[in-house]
């Protein structure tokens, strides 16, 4: 059955690309009984979203039926407001693709409405009438003159291609072969429309078809990175070095992943292997130690020891996976692996949003009451990127790397957005990770809410009774003064139109738990005291931008290592220059993956019980 898409109408921040949109409308060939949002937004004909996965939380996949709006599902109601709903704004994870002619009416077409934002059509998508243009993100990093656009590819200097392939995000960096950078980028991996975490990416890639299609999207996107090099003069790209968790490797190989689907679960092959992919150049893939520790972690390794981090160190990336290596003074490796879900993404709670323009990133508590602090761009970071330097920020790079980038944060506000916060003039478009686990602390401190993450209605402090007036309770005259709520309806009303919904609470303490308890298990395991532990690296963004005593105050690490914590950045993208630069560097690399030994959580003795322990913020 064929979808028709078009942007919904009465939005100033259309560009006239997506203006004519409204009139002219995308056609996507769609499977019936195939979910819609995956039919749109992993077409390969629009950009992607990151969405939740069919969680139902997120609200970024709305659409509107044109007519003959199915009825109202509870996910839908909570989501839309009665006006919105009449209107026919349902959500698309929540619908099937019908069979053509047994949609309501009997229509052969299904015609939805997209918010402008969420209608982006890709460069060089012929229904939208555009040419090939820069990726998402590019920045060129060499003066203009530099450049030889028009040159023959085998006049052109030769460059290789490092690229970190993580569930949320494609990064990349180009470099000459002297090691300099020449160009770098960052764009939404284009499997998001599929979820935001691995296991949603596995459902689909579990089939043949599904596979084949969240490979050719990631392949499609690294075709016009390299493209885009050779059409500006930069060079050509002979070889690449691809860095990713194990399930986005496989996928982007097209390799079967069913090992990775149950338990128990198991590798296919190991990394440490140059794969030939159809249309791309030569592509290293790292070693890929355990079955949900990969070549990103591996790579980030690499980053680290060649920068010669005081040992031992963990390495811990927080995404959706929580992936921790141990290395040793010895030199010995260890490691271990949990599932956190995308709320470390920004991705799930009810206001989460990657960090970007009009996201709230940090919250800090004044005289009257709470304030934001919004999300500031590489450029006008000044001083705080001086005063991050001097806590040992040392593998920033240009472009920090924060902003979120999907299509809505590139093109600005909307009147109807990605979720309800922002749906308001004025208010934020969002909370990012870093927002969430900075309002925690500040709650926690204030008496808000309690260790079990539970809202205190009357707290003791003047100031946090000013907080929790905002406390929202589903039977409010069912509270005494002192009582404390964590009824799934609670929440509580924050500035900019934005609020911290109980649900959300128990998401955060649960990644924080198993957070907690992976890093501990890892070092008993290794028997190494706390205190014993040189240095904690957290890679990613969130390391880079969180502060470390809200990450104490939380419960993430303990009050010992709070001090040793060292943002590293993007240490797979790192890694991935260093390996595709060095092929020597491999070698040791990978008979220290080899060598590794790996900690399994759920088969430690008493693991609920710990898990349970953890619990509790602060703890």
């Amino acid at each position: 059955m064929n979808v028709r898409l078009f942007s919904a109408s009465g939005h100033t921040t259309e560009t006239p690309a997506q203006g004519s949109l409204h009139t002219r409308g995308l056609t996507v060939s769609a499977r019936a009984g195939q979910s819609l949002s995956h039919a749109i937004w992993l077409s390969g004909l629009v950009r992607p979203l990151p969405l939740c996965g069919g969680l139902g939380r997120c609200g970024r996949c709305r659409v509107r039926f044109v007519r003959n709006a199915p009825p109202a599902l509870p996910a839908e109601e909570a989501v839309f407001s009665q006006q919105q709903l009449a209107e026919g704004w349902r959500l698309a994870c929540r619908r099937q693709v019908p069979d053509a002619g047994a949609a309501a009416g009997g229509d052969t077409v299904l015609e939805l409405e997209l918010p402008p934002e969420s209608l982006v059509p890709l460069a060089g998508n012929p229904q939208a009438g555009r040419v090939a243009e820069s990726p998402p993100g590019a920045r060129i990093l060499v003066p203009a003159e530099a450049l030889t656009p028009g040159a023959g590819g085998a006049d052109m200097r030769p460059l290789v291609l490092a690229v970190d392939l993580g569930t949320t995000s494609l990064c990349w960096r180009a470099l000459d072969a002297q090691g300099s950078p020449v160009a770098e980028g960052r764009s939404l991996n284009p499997q998001a429309g599929a979820g935001a975490d691995v296991m949603s990416r596995l459902a689909v890639a579990s089939t043949p078809q599904g596979r084949e299609l969240l490979a050719l999207l990631a392949r499609h996107e690294l075709q016009g990175i390299i493209a885009f090099l050779l059409h500006v003069g930069l060079g050509r790209v002979d070889s690449m070095c691809l860095a990713a968790n194990t399930a986005m490797t496989d996928i982007f190989l097209n390799r079967d992943v069913q090992g990775l689907c149950a338990a128990p679960y198991r590798l296919t092959h190991s990394g440490d292997e140059t794969a030939a992919v159809p249309d791309l150049p030569p592509v290293y893939i790292p070693p890929l130690p355990a079955p949900f520790v990969g070549g990103d972690v591996s790579a980030g390794l690499a980053a680290l020891l060649d920068a010669d981090i005081p040992r031992p160190f963990v390495l811990a990336d927080l995404g959706t996976n929580g992936e921790l290596a141990l290395v040793t003074e010895a030199g010995e490796l260890w490691l271990t692996s949990v599932p956190l879900g995308p709320a470390l993404e920004g991705i799930g709670p009810e206001c989460g949003q990657l960090a970007g323009p009009g996201v709230v990133t940090g919250f800090s508590l004044t005289p009257l009451g709470l304030a934001a602090r919004f999300y500031e761009s590489a450029d006008s970071r000044g001083t705080a990127q001086v005063a991050a330097q001097t806590r040992g920020h040392d593998f920033a790079h240009p472009g920090g790397g924060a902003a979120c980038p999907c299509a809505a944060c590139q093109q600005a506000e909307s009147a109807v957005g990605h979720g309800r916060p922002h749906e308001l003039a004025g208010a934020a478009r969002g909370i990012s990770a870093t927002g969430y686990i900075s309002l925690l602390a500040l709650l926690l401190r204030a008496g808000v809410l309690r260790d079990d993450g539970q809202f205190v209605a009357v707290p003791a402090m003047p100031l946090a009774r000013k907080l929790a007036a905002g406390l929202e309770l589903p039977d409010p005259g069912g509270l005494s003064g002192s009582q404390q709520c964590g009824a799934s309806g609670a929440r509580l009303r924050l500035p900019n139109g934005l609020w911290l919904a109980a649900a959300d609470v128990e998401e955060l303490l649960k990644v924080k738990a198993a957070f907690a308890l992976a890093l501990h298990t890892l070092l008993r395991a290794a028997g190494l005291p706390l205190a014993g532990l040189a240095t904690l690296c957290l890679a990613g963004t969130l390391g880079e931008y969180v502060n470390p005593d809200d990450l104490e105050t939380v419960g993430f690490v303990p009050s010992v290592l709070s001090r040793r914590i060292r943002a590293v950045g993007n240490t797979s993208l790192d890694g991935a220059a260093l390996l595709a630069l060095d092929a020597s560097k491999a070698a040791s690399l990978s008979r220290m993956c080899r060598d590794a030994v790996v900690i399994s959580l759920v088969d430690q003795p008493n693991f609920h019980t710990e898990y349970l322990r953890h619990m509790r913020f602060g703890v």
